[in-house]
């Protein structure tokens, strides 16, 4: 973890540089010997572009950890595509069988991939700490979800959602760093 009394820590994340160089503080998981001599890159997205790497770092950290509704929501969002390709409604009761029989059967899919390959039942699921990278995945998923709530106009933003707060690492890599450019 981020030692918050570093001199460089601001926003969840050191700002003193490349990971390696030398720290007032030691423990600042920036400048440890672990992450030392890493790569750092820098990538350039539309607003689009990070709403959708968000969503699949939030949706596939889930994954991992077995919180199968993600799961079940991607089946159900995909037979809707196929049932407004085939009629032009999302939810045709008399196509396929009807959305509340696909329903019921993608929840009764997740139940049983969820117990046979979590161990889990249906209400039980894992997270942060179970997997190191769906932890990765959920934190670059905060730190742009938090940036994309910054750059919100004022009267578009709550401060009492989840956007608000900034990134809370639970990995053991330093927060990702996101700024607008334009």
């Amino acid at each position: 973890m981020i030692d918050k009394n570093c001199k460089y820590y601001k926003n969840g994340h050191c700002t003193k540089g490349l990971p390696g160089t030398k720290c007032e503080l030691k423990g600042c998981v920036a400048h440890t010997k672990k992450n030392a001599g890493q790569h750092i890159y820098n990538l350039q997205l539309t607003e689009r572009q990070a709403k959708l790497l968000s969503y699949a770092c939030d949706q596939f950290s889930r994954l991992i950890c077995g919180q199968d509704r993600s799961f079940q929501e991607l089946m159900e969002s995909a037979w809707e595509k196929r049932c407004k390709e085939a009629t032009g409604k999302m939810m045709d009761d008399s196509w396929d069988g009807g959305w509340q029989n696909m329903r019921h059967e993608a929840e009764a899919l997740c139940k049983q991939i969820k117990k046979r390959f979590w161990g889990c039942d249906w209400n039980a699921m894992y997270g942060v700490h179970y997997d190191d990278t769906a932890d990765i995945l959920f934190d670059l998923h905060q730190t742009i979800r938090h940036q994309l709530w910054l750059d919100r106009p004022a009267d578009k933003k709550s401060s009492i959602t989840v956007d608000a707060s900034e990134a809370m690492a639970f990995s053991n890599e330093p927060l990702a760093i996101i700024k607008r450019i334009k």
